[in-house]
């Protein structure tokens, strides 16, 4: 295909293997070089590709119109500014840094340079969240559960950072205010580092956001629902479905509904009505690539930038430090009930 960017991905551990696959299928775009500190992996990646091998990041930087950063949190500030300096664009795998400070220099090298740069948030392409796009309104309670089985990989990361980031950006994203208050408490139970953890996000405009992670739960979840006014939603992010109750009042003695509505239970003056929710399908990693190299061809913002990307880091790293101070404020937190299910 002409026109192709030539692409390469730095980390090649299971999320990059993944990078270095959808690239390799992806028509746009041309796989041209990997590369870990890893030797093993990293020939071994090479071969699987047909790609000779790069010694040292350098070499990949100079092979690639555009790199997949896919290594640990805290490499990923210098390894993005390499790439930055040579010009070449760059998608950062989320939590996007360790600290809004490094997210912030990236940003500035990036606008001086010119080059687009994506964070791997990936929930924001999974089609349960995208087929209600615009059909929300405003939330007024959120309820959110990320619940995984043990697993000894990425025990490293504390949970916030890990996995209830996913959800800070999502509720980022439908929340038009600023976060007015935090309540927050996580526990380490398997690991170093914590493995469950809640918090109560409370909005200026009075919305109030209830999130939980666990990776230590015998049921995964991954689970949103949203109320507003006059609507209720329920995403399940793991299934991929959604679906949507709204409100309508009677006026005149009848209500007039939307062709896409279905209705439900008629209770007096008002009229519960179902969303006709249609999700659409496709593999979440190759929309977020795919996205990508759009926003690179067509010089368009990508969906998750470095704006977003760094508000809900923001957000997360003031949750540690409030479950942090909660921790030493009681002498034993109690993880919330519904963590463990």
């Amino acid at each position: 295909m002409a026109n192709q960017i030539n692409v390469g991905v730095v980390g090649v551990g299971a999320l990059g293997s993944a990078h270095a696959r959808v690239y390799h299928e992806l028509p746009q775009c041309k796989l041209t070089a990997v590369y870990d500190l890893d030797d093993e992996r990293n020939r071994l990646t090479a071969s699987q590709y047909s790609l000779p091998i790069c010694r040292d990041l350098n070499e990949l930087i100079g092979k690639c119109d555009a790199v997949s950063v896919v290594t640990p949190t805290d490499t990923h500030c210098p390894v993005a500014l390499k790439v930055i300096s040579r010009g070449k664009h760059v998608f950062i795998e989320k939590p996007v840094t360790s600290s809004v400070a490094e997210a912030e220099t990236i940003a500035a090298r990036a606008g001086e340079r010119g080059v687009t740069v994506a964070v791997g948030h990936i929930e924001h392409f999974n089609p349960a969240f995208t087929a209600l796009a615009g059909e929300l309104g405003q939330p007024r309670f959120i309820e959110a559960h990320r619940l995984n089985r043990f697993s000894p990989r990425g025990l490293e990361t504390a949970i916030i950072l890990d996995l209830m980031i996913h959800d800070i950006g999502l509720i980022l994203a439908i929340v038009d205010s600023p976060i007015a208050e935090i309540r927050a408490a996580a526990v380490p139970v398997v690991s170093d580092t914590d493995d469950i953890a809640n918090c109560r996000l409370q909005f200026a405009n009075g919305c109030v956001a209830n999130l939980t992670a666990s990776r230590i739960s015998a049921h995964p979840m991954r689970k949103m629902r949203i109320f507003t006014r006059d609507r209720y939603a329920s995403i399940d992010l793991k299934e991929k479905t959604a679906e949507l109750y709204r409100l309508f009042r009677k006026q005149g003695g009848q209500v007039d509904l939307p062709s896409k509505y279905t209705p439900v239970v008629d209770a007096g003056n008002k009229r519960i009505a179902r969303l006709g929710v249609t999700v659409g399908s496709g593999e979440m990693l190759a929309l977020e690539l795919e996205n990508f190299l759009s926003a690179i061809t067509k010089k368009t913002p990508p969906r998750v930038g470095l704006t977003q990307a760094t508000k809900a880091l923001a957000v997360a790293l003031d949750i540690v430090r409030v479950a942090r101070e909660h921790r030493k404020g009681s002498a034993m937190p109690t993880p919330p009930d519904s963590a463990a299910e």
